[in-house]
């Protein structure tokens, strides 16, 4: 069924690490700032997955390969923007090619030092984490999907 609006992939490198971005702040963007994944609206009648690498190609320079999909998500303040979500395992942590209109920094967040907030939230090294960014960690969190991309002698310790 192709019925995402945008699509976001989380890549996770064989050590435990997912990238995550920063947001350009636009006033135009009603996540402007935030922490999210790469990804982006849907072109056309394009494959979602598609969406998910072109989107990732677009931001960070890399492109994803065997999706694992995770399913659908939506942002808060936006229920009826449906988001597919998508995993990809990479090797390692490769260079970034930053899109810099909409991407304002990228980081590498090591899985096991993402702090839980109070709240529906993460933190790490003084990000916020929240909305639907969170619920996709989470669930790569709690179902443990990120173990499918950690590789023997890569540990995350």
């Amino acid at each position: 069924m192709n019925e995402c609006k945008a699509a976001v992939v989380a890549l996770i490198s064989a050590n435990g690490k997912i990238l995550l971005i920063k947001r350009k702040e636009n006033k135009n963007d009603p996540w402007s700032g935030h922490i999210a994944l790469p990804g982006g609206r849907r072109e056309g009648n394009e494959e979602c997955s598609f969406t998910a690498i072109r989107e990732c190609l677009e931001e960070v320079g890399i492109r994803p390969c065997n999706l694992i999909e995770l399913g659908i998500y939506y942002p808060n303040n936006m229920p009826t923007m449906l988001v597919k979500a998508y995993v990809s395992c990479i090797d390692k942590e490769v260079t970034l090619q930053i899109q810099k209109e909409e991407v304002d920094t990228a980081f590498w967040a090591d899985i096991n030092k993402l702090e839980k907030g109070k709240g529906d939230e993460y933190y790490f090294n003084g990000y916020r984490i929240w909305g639907m960014t969170y619920r996709i960690l989470r669930d790569i969190i709690d179902k443990k999907i990120y173990e499918k991309c950690i590789q023997p002698g890569n540990n995350t310790s």
